[in-house]
Formats: structure tokens, C-alpha cells, sequence
């Protein structure tokens, strides 16, 4: 492991260092709008703004990366993240930060996009599942530490702005002092949307209602927090401790899938998530203390829903599809994660912060019903069949070639 770790070095420290200072700044817009009073409504509508970004550029930024050079390329839109950040500090309007959210939100893809091509540079056939695993550790990581630099300085203040666009900016330098070769893009196989439906629908509706429950994990949670728990420290703290459960469960529930029924591990994964949404809607959470325990629980279950959620689809397909199949999960998944800020809002207007989590038990029910109704329909792949659970990254079409299932490239 430690040697893979010296060749992917580079843009793992890349990485890091953007996504501490993103992971911040997503949890902070939040924030920030909430204390200038900006209603529920728009501030799940600019997260939102953020996610369609992420989506459009996630699928048609590749040809301009490949036209200018992925140095460039991550050197422009890093500049540009910076300048989106920082236009935000001059002036304190919700339509005026939708706008740049979204231009923010095209960016990022364009830096993640740099990032796992050469991850995927550096990895062979034999090293993948560990540079994935370094690459899933490093991300949630570090979204997890970037939450306590909301403690850094006053909420109000331009302290904020200026660590966010510092880091987007420092995040060029690893990759810009490398000498590995320049990534380069492969065409998939074709397998359109209808297809993996009639293949799983359980992966399909899997990876929407997960996008729908992360998308308001990530912008509306916070707002939660802020609304029940105002101190600053505690809102790190709450937000830290979602992101590193997430990180932390990753691994044992995946192991877990490849014993049982995947579809049964899934059930009791949202069953779970179910059960922890109606407390944390009740006195129980209350304290501190009960409430930290139960958001760590919570946020380390809901992430695992994407992951068991591919591996369950991936389990119907062969391995030349694998990389088609995961780049349309994904792109599913992060349909579900622009519209899941639009809808959580709805729910916090009619029963207050603790709404959220009524929305949260929403989606799950409805994953429910839809997977024992498969229960019931469909025979399971055989445990003996199944393939081996592993963690798959959210963020870029790219990032999914990274799975070492997929047949290695002939040269």
C-alpha cells in the first residue's frame, strides 16, 4: 500500500487540499445564508444550483480538458472556483450565489475530472481497488476536517471566502509539480438509462433515492443544525462526525453485502436509516451527545446506499459493461442529488428543522417498498455470484473507471 501511495501522491494531495476547502465552503454557503435569513426554499435551490453544475460539466468538460491539457485545464478552473468564491464575498445575494454556484459546481467537476484521470494514470489492473480505496479515504477525510474550519473565523466576516478560495487555489500545486505522463480518455461501451432498468431496478432506484437523501445531506443538513444547535463549533462538529461515519462504514457494511443478499443488506441499511431519522426527530436528540452518536450512524448508513447500490446492479452485468453501467448509476445518482435540495425544503416548511429528517424517511420508505416489491418479483444472484462490494466515488464519470472490475485495456 505504501508504495501505490508514493505514485498517487500528487493528486491525492491535490485532492485533499481541494476538498477540504470545498467541503468547508458547501456546509459554510449554508450556513451563511441562513444567518442572513435567506429562506429555506433558496438555499436548497442554490445548493441544487451547485449539483446541476456538477452534473453538466461531470459529462461535457472532457473535450476542452483535452484541448488545452489537463494542467491548464485544473489551473483555469481552480482560478475560476477561487474567483466564484470570492465574488461571493462582494455581494451578499441569493440570486447573485445560485449563479455563481452553479458556474462553481461546472469547475469543480472540471478539477475532479483532472484529479481521476490521473489516478487513473498511475493505477494498473492489480493496484486500482487500493488507489480507490486511498482516493474514497482521502475524500471523505477530508470533507470531514474541512467542517471544523468553520471555526476559523466570523461567520460574517470575509475570513471564510478567503480560506475557501486559498485552498482551491494551493490544490493546483501538487499536480502542477508533476511529471507523470498526461491522462488520456477512453470511450466506453454503450448501455443507455432503459437498459440498466430492465436490468436492476433496485441499482436504478438505488442510486436516485441515495442522490436524493445525499444532495440534502449536504445542503440542507447544515441548515438543520444551525437551526437547533447554533454555535459554530457544534455545527463542525455535527457535520465532521455525518462525513466520517460515512467514511467509516464503508467498508464493514460492504463486506457484509458480499455474504449476505445484497438486496437484504440493503433493506436493513435504510431499515436502520429509517429508524435513526424518527429519533433524531424526537426529544431523544435532544443532547449533544445522542444527537452526534446518531448523525455518525446515520451519515455512515446513507453512504453505503450508492455503493451497495452499484454493486448490486453490477452484479447482472459482465465485466466490458461495468464502466457504462457505473457512469450511468452515477449520473442517476446525481440527478436525484440536484433535485434532493429543491425537495427537503418542503418538508422543513411544514414541520420545522426536524422536517428534513421526515423527508429522509420519505425517500427510504419509498426505497423499501421498491426493493421487497423486487424481493418478491425477482430472484437474487446467487451469493456465490456475486461480485466484490467496492466503494465507488460520486463525484465524476472518470472517477468510476477507477473500478477494478472492468476489464483491463488492451494495448
Amino acid at each position: 500500500m505504501l508504495s501505490v501511495l508514493i505514485t498517487v501522491l500528487s493528486p491525492l494531495l491535490s485532492l485533499v487540499i481541494l476538498t477540504v476547502g470545498n467541503g468547508f465552503f458547501v456546509t459554510y454557503v449554508t450556513v451563511r445564508l441562513h444567518l442572513e435569513g435567506v429562506p429555506a426554499w433558496m438555499i436548497g435551490a442554490i445548493s441544487a444550483a451547485y449539483y446541476a453544475g456538477l452534473v453538466f460539466g461531470s459529462f461535457r468538460i472532457e473535450p476542452f480538458i483535452i484541448r488545452v491539457g489537463h494542467i491548464r485545464a485544473y489551473a483555469a478552473f481552480a482560478s475560476l472556483v477561487a474567483t466564484t468564491i470570492l465574488l461571493q464575498a462582494l455581494y451578499i445575494n441569493p440570486w447573485w450565489w445560485l449563479i455563481l454556484r452553479l458556474i462553481s459546481g461546472y469547475c469543480m467537476a472540471g478539477l475532479f475530472i483532472t484529479i481521476e484521470s490521473w489516478l487513473l494514470v498511475k493505477s494498473e489492473k492489480g493496484t486500482r481497488g487500493q488507489v480507490l480505496s486511498l482516493y474514497m479515504i482521502s475524500f471523505y477525510a477530508a470533507q470531514a476536517l474541512g467542517q471544523f474550519l468553520l471555526s476559523a473565523g466570523d461567520l460574517k466576516g470575509i475570513v471564510p471566502f478567503i480560506l475557501a478560495a486559498l485552498l482551491s487555489s494551493l490544490s493546483v500545486v501538487p499536480l502542477a509539480m508533476t511529471r507523470t505522463a498526461t491522462p488520456h480518455f477512453e470511450e466506453p461501451s454503450a448501455l443507455n438509462f432503459f437498459q440498466l432498468y430492465r436490468i436492476s431496478p433496485v441499482g436504478i432506484f438505488g442510486c436516485f433515492c441515495s442522490g436524493l437523501i445525499m444532495g440534502a445531506i449536504y445542503g440542507l443538513l447544515p441548515l438543520y443544525i444551525s437551526q437547533i444547535q447554533p454555535e459554530t463549533e457544534t455545527i463542525a462538529l455535527l457535520m465532521g462526525a455525518t462525513i466520517f461515519g460515512g467514511m467509516l462504514l464503508q467498508y464493514p457494511v460492504g463486506k457484509l453485502s458480499d455474504a449476505l443478499d445484497r438486496r437484504k443488506v440493503i433493506l436493513g441499511v435504510v431499515a436502520l436509516v429509517l429508524a435513526l431519522s424518527i429519533l433524531i426527530t424526537t426529544p431523544l436528540s435532544h443532547a449533544l451527545f445522542i444527537l452526534l452518536i446518531l448523525l455518525f450512524f446515520f451519515g455512515g448508513l446513507t453512504f453505503t446506499i450508492y455503493p451497495l447500490s452499484i454493486s448490486y446492479a453490477l452484479d447482472y452485468l459482465q465485466s466490458k459493461d461495468t464502466v457504462a453501467a457505473t457512469q450511468g448509476l452515477l449520473l442517476t445518482y446525481s440527478v436525484g442529488a440536484t433535485f434532493g435540495p429543491l425537495l427537503g425544503p418542503g418538508f422543513m416548511h411544514l414541520a420545522g428543522p426536524r422536517g428534513l429528517f421526515f423527508y429522509f424517511i420519505a425517500i427510504g420508505s419509498l426505497l423499501t417498498i421498491l426493493v421487497l416489491w423486487r424481493s418478491v418479483t425477482s430472484p437474487g444472484v446467487p451469493k456465490e455470484e456475486q461480485q466484490e462490494f467496492i466503494p465507488i466515488p460520486r463525484t465524476t464519470p472518470v472517477g468510476t473507471e477507477l473500478n477494478p472490475r472492468q476489464p483491463k485495456s488492451e494495448s
